[in-house]
């Protein structure tokens, strides 16, 4: 069974956008990265920095959000 066009260019759309997520995720985490190195203080291990936790969290959020993209890249 053949694709149609407009299927086959939805995926290929949808696999662009996965590793554009993708992207923006590892720019994520090179953010906190900095971040972690900027705010650590050995001599204040309980600080909690709520900037860093709101980045990781939204790490969080475009892992899960490529995993989504890749597969309804796949779909068939």
């Amino acid at each position: 069974m053949s694709e149609s066009p407009n299927r086959a260019s939805a995926l290929a759309e949808l696999a662009a956008l996965a590793e554009n997520v993708e992207r923006c995720r590892e720019r994520i985490v090179a953010l906190a990265e900095s971040q972690r190195l900027a705010t650590y203080d050995p001599k204040k291990p309980e600080n909690d920095d709520g900037l860093l936790m709101a980045i990781y969290e939204a790490e969080r959020g475009l892992i899960n959000a490529v995993r989504l993209l890749q597969r309804a890249a796949r779909s068939r």
